[in-house]
């Protein structure tokens, strides 16, 4: 049974051990009837073993009846047959049944959950029942809605080691149809524990294919598998990037012997695996460009649970272990389709990008090279494979692999799938911002490349206008850095050769945006019934949604395109436009009937739900072999952040007529977006980086060379510029000049290639000068360390020096910075302009690593290294002063900074930027210490015609007539900004994460908006924050049309941080919301609940509105009112937009804890509960003796009249926490929780006003010191049960809740009850059978 062969991993290829079988898990050859596994290798001897131990495992249970528990994890499921379908799982032993969660719209769900079955019969009863387990769909799950389903009895799984099935795959039929096959695999691990047998905990489940293989399978007995073979063909690949040192060509080029050919090192083979057969293409050496031609073949059993082909290139080393280029990986999901109109596995000829670390070849070790190995995302373009894949039933590969590929297909590759045309990538720099302050010591430039095009590290390339002017970032003034490009953007052009697959990506994009509007209108809806809405109101803009689905999918300029008559067009192409356009037709149909026949707004919204899954099931592309868009930023020439974006979101198309084709442009084509910047991950990382490295305001456009002419449509309000440029250096030797300079007197900014202005005459074809060369400095150097901020730290170093042996005296240059430069004594250094000093002293700095008096010691101050503890060695030692220097915002002190402003732009003009080495970071202000200077010069290019892509060639004859090629700068400019004022209104936020060891936090808020950063004020020891501040982001300053902002606006970005007076605030979670805006500055925002992530994990919901305005000329709302002291400077969220609150009366029953974990190494003894809701809080009375009495004496809680807000979306959580009493009077937190949805629990008091008491007949419950009822007696409690609430009002001594609002907490959910005599809602016969004993009898039972 089962099919395949050894184990295939991800961490080589070769030596990997096959992954043991099912038989060798069990110990051998299971006899389950009905149940076959895998033979394994021990044949009669490990059958006999089995037996043993099934015999021994079986006389240790006693006779007579006992206890037994079955305990079943059910994993993931894969290749499920059916489209659209809805999966769950139905867990039945004997006569329990327990379902999973549905999961929505998939074949291959992901569920990771665990049931529990308790037994009390003898063990020959026990050991004969029968487990089954069902893959049901769950839309017609009261009907025939089996997909498949697998049966073993529980002796089976006693009979396994440790009495586990342990991660196992089930393969599912259908029983009443024998002739069907496979309809899926099922991942479950099963134990049956009886007395006195050891609980083990199931080990974390792998969900990649690293054990996923076929020999691990159990499958019913009589099925059988059909045997296949996958073909994949090698064609061709490109761009393999240097593996090999080059230190050898080097010698032999010093030598002058060897070839003078550049040597190509690299050596590249492929190799495929799946479902753990492996096979390996030949090794084609120095070639960088190789053509295997070559067919690799591997046998399987069909339908195989393996999801994924694995190639990957490889480098053969004859010294060392063979180095991995890169891995890539085929989906067969998407490449084939189930069911009976479904494909057998199929694909290409195409191209298949490889993405992996950075090309960029060292001697050193590479940090980033375990990405090639495929385990996580690319962060860099590798090579590209040409592949093809085709699928053969009923046949095992006969001949070994690899095999060569027919003359005639391969000229059929090379005749149509290598054609090329001229692409062109354009982008422009809005803004970069939210820089950390670890990179804004040296200039920032970005990098734009796709594949290996505008890649500017690779010196085997040709240069282009790939990158932006390295810029200096300032600070924002709170916690962020930016760089200040003001009326200037950067853009970048790359010109790029791939093949065109417009056909396919327009399909993709129509898709897309299809299933993004109906997403967002179904978010709509769903928002609209959460808060409450007139049913008539939802009903409406249901109808408007539906509407708008069959308006889309019926538009003609939506439908799919129609493929062409081309001979690239593949088989998968044919298949997958045949499958989208009866899906697509099939949808529109059912919003059809859906439209006419609904009735219930719940139900109609979870079926329009599902169609937005089913269209994002069709919206992919196999064989999309467009690169993605990498945008990289660099730093002294080192990669340090990256973004990678699919060219199908900014691709640019057209109709056959040439006229743009809307509906089919990626939905960032030629409009702003906002582009996060990430960190490339480490190997051994255990705490990634929290902050964001860059946020990127940009808008990009790809599209053909001859469509180039649209991107000057996107410059809205802007006019594009190209200058040719080059640097004028000087060194300072006896006065400036060019002598002692170590660059030429001309050059590049890097000073590598010696560019005079005489270089760039003639233009290049098709353009022409516009004026004189002239001076244009980088204007960012004008801005110093304390630009932006309020607040500022001085610092300064005092120096000492020793000879050994002696004491510490004042070093020659005794007072110096950071770097070891001189300055004045602390007391002499200049109060900058505009700011006055907050310290009355310098103080030394204490809080860093050093001793008690500040100081750091090291040998010799030029080799660094200072270490914090004394040795007789070290000759030298520092300490930091440091003094903090505020805004001075009086009249003088402006005037003062504004002419001293004016003498630094007057001086700039000059345009020198100073600096001690070439290779350091150049300041505007010349310096004693300054030993270069620079200055830029530009010169500005127009097209004249049909200009080409603006390049200089020349020949440089001083330097051995070598051969330049030259990029101009390009840059979008704007005359003015538009002016806007943004109000972010923070209300609160619920169940954020806990970072103290009281398990709460000091919760405050950085809100950041374009170049501007915000701080709210600060909390204490809450996880559910409510700050009630208004921030207002005055005079912000945006480029380009208002109605482009409107639509497409940039983010706001809220961050959570956990206050700690000793050391770093702990960063908590990240929030990203568009804001509302209105240009007439009307209709007011709402407050709404906004997910909070902790990098990928859900960490809170924040409750808050952005509202963005225009400010220029409009009336603005009036500011809200301020807070109390001594906050008074700050706003409070306005009353039209804070909620409406009202007193209402919430009750809580606690009845006790059980299964109390230990707290701080210590058991939980005396533990309390305190219940807080809307700022009341009150507590229980200690447990007396958790062992003895685990419930509480007084366990009733009545908050009598607390604030809440009227609208249930707002509604606050009510948390709950454990603390324990101990000796001194400490009171350790154990545990908290929070009840996010209180509306379940809110009673009506419409619904229960007729058979409620009048007010005065509810009896007073008495209260004690602290808050805390005293105990009631029995008849004071408030009990639901099953019956109608007439009937538990009648009865005598039951007292009810009054006629207020209340809430009536429970730690468990209630019990579905009577109204009128009726059920209010139907519930399952499993369902009835699991409550017999409802949840106050239990309590009273307890008691």
């Amino acid at each position: 049974g089962g099919g395949g062969g050894g184990g295939m991993g991800d961490d080589g290829d070769e030596g990997e051990d096959a992954a043991p079988t099912a038989d060798e898990a069990a110990g051998g050859t299971a006899s389950a009837p009905g149940v076959v596994i895998a033979s394994g290798p021990g044949g009669k001897a490990a059958r006999r073993a089995m037996l043993r131990r099934r015999r021994a495992n079986r006389a240790n249970l006693p006779k007579k009846p006992c206890d037994f528990q079955v305990r079943i994890h059910i994993i993931e499921a894969r290749k499920l047959v059916g489209q659209n379908i809805n999966p769950v799982v139905n867990v039945r032993v004997f006569d329990q049944v327990q379902p999973t969660g549905v999961k929505k719209g998939t074949n291959k769900p992901l569920f990771d959950q665990m049931f529990y079955f308790s037994f009390h019969m003898s063990p020959r009863e026990f050991l004969e029942k029968v487990v089954t387990i069902e893959v049901m769909n769950s839309r017609t799950l009261r009907s025939d809605s089996l997909i498949g389903s697998f049966q073993f009895d529980t002796g089976l799984c006693y009979d396994f080691e440790n009495h586990t099935i342990l991660q196992k795959w089930l393969l599912l039929t259908n029983p009443m149809d024998a002739n069907g096959g496979a309809k899926g695999y099922l991942k479950i691990s099963a134990s049956v524990y009886g007395p006195n047998d050891e609980v083990k905990r199931y080990p974390k489940a792998a969900l990649d294919d690293s054990c996923d293989i076929e020999s691990n399978l159990l499958r019913p007995a009589g099925v059988e598998l059909t045997p296949c073979t996958f073909s994949v063909r090698l064609y061709r690949a490109e761009d393999v990037p240097q593996m090999d040192t080059a230190l050898f060509e080097g010698v032999k080029k010093v030598l002058g012997v060897g070839s003078k050919k550049r040597k190509e090192l690299v050596d590249p083979y492929v190799v495929m695996n799946f479902a753990g057969n492996k096979s390996k293409t030949s090794v084609l050496y120095n070639n960088e460009n190789p053509e295997w031609e070559e067919q690799l073949q591997v046998g399987c059993k069909f339908p195989s649970m393996c999801d994924r082909i694995r190639l990957r290139i490889k480098d053969k080393d004859n010294f060392n272990k063979d180095d991995t280029v890169g891995t890539c990986y085929l989906n067969l999901s998407e490449i084939s389709a189930p069911g009976e109109n479904g494909f057998l596995p199929t694909f290409g000829p195409a191209w298949v990008n490889v993405y992996g670390s950075p090309r960029e070849y060292s001697d050193l070790p590479d940090e980033y090279d375990y990405l090639n190995m495929g385990i996580l995302e690319g962060i860099s373009y590798r090579a590209r494979l040409l592949v093809e894949v085709s699928t053969v039933l009923n046949k095992l590969p006969e001949e070994p692999s690899p095999q060569g590929i027919e003359p005639a297909d391969v000229a059929r590759v090379n005749q149509y799938f290598l054609r090329r045309r001229g692409f062109t990538l354009r982008a422009a720099f809005m803004d970069a911002t939210m820089l950390p302050e670890s990179v804004s010591d040296a200039p920032i430039s970005f990098e734009v490349s796709m594949g290996n095009y505008g890649n500017q590290l690779d010196p085997n390339l040709p240069p282009c206008s790939s990158t932006t002017q390295p810029t200096n970032p300032i600070s924002d003034g709170e916690h962020y850095f930016y760089l200040p490009w003001a009326d200037s953007k950067p853009c970048v052009s790359v010109d790029c050769q791939w093949e065109d697959i417009h056909y396919r990506l327009d399909a993709l994009n129509i898709l897309k945006s299809i299933c993004d509007r109906l997403e967002a209108n179904v978010h709509r809806v769903h928002h609209m019934v959460e808060a409450a809405a007139p049913p008539a109101e939802a009903a409406r803009a249901f109808i408007e949604l539906i509407d708008l689905l069959r308006k889309d999918l019926g538009d003609p300029r939506r439908q799919l395109p129609d493929l062409p008559s081309l001979q690239t067009v593949t088989p998968l192409d044919r298949h997958m436009h045949e499958m989208r356009s009866q899906e697509l037709q099939a949808i529109r149909n059912e919003a059809d009937l859906l439209r006419q026949s609904a009735t219930d707004i719940a139900e109609a919204l979870n079926e329009a739900e599902s169609y937005t899954h089913r269209l994002r099931n069709l919206a992919f592309e196999a064989q999309n072999c467009m690169p993605d868009v990498v945008v990289w930023m660099l730093s002294n020439k080192k990669r340090l952040a990256y973004a990678r974006i699919p060219a199908s979101e900014v691709l640019y198309s057209h109709h056959t007529d040439g006229t743009k084709w809307m509906e089919a442009c990626g939905k960032n084509c030629g409009k702003p977006q906002t582009v996060y910047l990430k960190w490339p991950p480490k190997k051994d990382s255990v705490s990634p980086k929290c902050e964001v490295p860059a946020v990127l305001r940009m808008v990009f456009w790809f599209g053909l060379e001859a469509h180039a002419s649209d991107w000057l449509r996107c410059a809205d309000e802007g006019e594009m510029s190209v200058f040719a440029e080059t640097y004028e250096n000087e060194a300072h030797l006896l006065g400036w000049g060019k002598t002692g300079l170590t660059r030429p007197h001309w050059s590049d900014v890097n000073g590598k290639m010696r560019l005079n202005k005489e270089h760039f005459d003639p233009p290049p074809d098709g353009w022409s000068w516009n004026g004189e060369w002239f001076k244009n400095p980088e204007m960012s150097l004008s801005f110093g360390k304390d630009t932006g901020k309020s607040e500022f730290v001085e610092d300064v170093y005092e120096y000492e020096t020793r000879i050994p042996g002696t004491s510490w005296s004042r070093a020659k240059q005794s007072w110096g910075n950071v770097r070891g430069d001189e300055t004045a004594h602390r007391d002499e250094t200049e109060l900058a302009s505009g700011w006055m000093w907050k310290d009355q002293e310098w103080t030394v700095d204490t809080n860093r690593a050093c001793d008690e008096g500040g100081f750091e010691y090291t040998l010799d101050p030029s080799m660094a290294g200072y270490v914090p503890v004394e040795r007789n060695y070290h000759l030298c030692r520092r300490r930091r002063w440091i003094r903090r220097r505020g805004r001075d915002m009086s009249s003088k002190k402006l005037k003062k900074k504004e002419e001293k402003m004016a003498k630094l732009l007057e001086k700039a003009k000059e345009g020198w930027e100073y600096s001690r080495l070439f290779s350091t970071k150049f300041h505007s202000s010349e310096q004693k210490i300054d030993l270069v200077r620079r200055r830029r010069w530009h010169r500005k290019l127009v097209a004249s015609g049909a200009a080409s892509a603006p390049v200089f060639f020349f020949q440089d004859k001083d330097e051995d007539d070598i051969h330049h090629q030259v990029t101009p700068r390009m840059f979008m400019s704007f005359k003015e900004p538009h002016r806007y004022q943004l109000r972010v209104y923070l209300y609160q936020a619920r169940n954020i994460r806990s970072s103290d060891q009281s398990g709460l936090s000091d919760p405050y808020c950085y809100v950041s908006f374009s170049r501007e950063t915000q701080k709210s004020i600060m909390l204490e020891a809450t996880i559910m924050p409510t700050w009630d501040q208004t921030l207002i982001f005055d005079d912000v300053e945006l480029y380009g049309d208002p109605k482009v902002v409107a639509a497409v606006p940039p983010d706001v970005r809220v961050e959570l941080y956990d206050y700690d007076t000793i050391g770093k605030d702990e960063f908590l979670g990240r929030s990203v919301i568009k804001p509302h805006i209105r240009l007439d500055n009307r209709n007011a925002p709402r407050l709404d609940w906004y997910p909070i992530k902790f990098f990928d994990k859900d960490a809170g919901e924040l409750l808050a509105a952005f509202h963005l305005m225009l400010n220029e000329g409009d009336e603005l709302p009036f500011a809200p009112e301020r807070m109390t002291a001594p906050n008074d400077t700050l706003y409070r969220v306005p009353s039209g937009i804070r909620p409406v609150m009202q007193l209402m009366r919430v009750e809580a029953l606690c009845w006790g804890v059980r299964d109390v974990k230990r707290c701080q190494l210590l058991s939980v003894d005396r533990p309390h509960v305190t219940i807080s809701v809307g700022g009341a809080q009150m507590h229980t009375d200690p447990i007396k003796k958790m062992k003895k009495s685990p419930n509480y004496e007084n366990p009733l809680l009545i908050f009598q009249k607390v604030e809440l807000p009227k609208e249930e979306l707002y509604m606050p959580p009510l948390n709950i926490s454990i603390f324990d009493n101990r000796a001194f009077g400490r009171t350790p937190l154990v545990g908290t929780h929070s009840v996010i949805h209180m509306r379940e629990y809110k009673r009506d008091d419409k619904r229960f006003q007729s058979s409620l008491p009048a007010p005065q007949e509810v009896p007073e419950v008495p209260e004690v010191e602290g808050g805390v009822p005293a105990a009631p007696s029995p008849e004071h409690h408030v009990v639901e049960v099953k019956e109608s609430v007439g009937e538990t009002a009648g009865q005598e001594g039951k007292p009810q809740p009054s006629t207020d609002d209340a809430l009536l907490v429970e730690t468990e959910k209630p019990v579905e009850k009577k109204l009128d005599g009726e059920l209010k809602k139907e519930v399952d016969e499993e369902d009835r059978k699991a409550t017999f004993v409802d949840w106050w009898s239990k309590y009273y039972a307890s008691t």
